[in-house]
């Protein structure tokens, strides 16, 4: 049996409470099994920065999800998501056309069961670490750049 992949990105207000956006999901979800799709991915994001304001919200909680189905499933998930008061955005993207559901489901098996547990590492710290090295470097290269700018103007 065939089916589409699809991947689904949609934010919901911050100010949500856990139940509601629970309710969301859920409701996502469940349009999804119900209509035969399966899902493959399911990622909270978590609450984020946005990068303008959308609705008046500077933040929104993302939530990820990679699932197989049909056009009329997506049509139905961005239905419901469209009138839902709590969904500031989503996106909806084809990633395959034609996917074999049975392998792809295996092959999603293989790759979860290759990934280490989520929080299993704490690469946090080292991120972090990398983004202020990074900054300090940008830093020290603009006042360098300045200072050279303010030398050569002076003579």
């Amino acid at each position: 049996m065939w089916a589409r992949e699809y991947e689904l990105i949609y934010i919901a207000r911050p100010d949500l409470a856990d139940e509601d956006l629970l309710k969301i999901l859920d409701r996502t979800k469940g349009i999804i099994t119900d209509r035969d799709g399966h899902i493959l991915v399911e990622d909270e994001w978590g609450k984020k920065k946005l990068a303008y304001e959308v609705k008046k919200y500077a933040k929104g909680h993302f939530m990820y999800l990679l699932f197989l189905g049909t056009p009329e499933m997506v049509n139905e998930i961005e239905r419901t998501l469209r009138i839902d008061e709590g969904c500031l955005r989503f996106l909806t993207v084809k990633i395959e056309d034609r996917v074999h559901i049975v392998d792809r489901i295996a092959e999603q098996a293989e790759i979860d069961a290759a990934a280490p547990e989520k929080g299993s590492d704490d690469d946090d710290d080292d991120d972090d670490r990398d983004r202020d090295r990074d900054r300090d470097r940008d830093r020290d290269r603009d006042r360098n750049r300045d200072r050279d700018s303010d030398l050569g103007a002076g003579s």
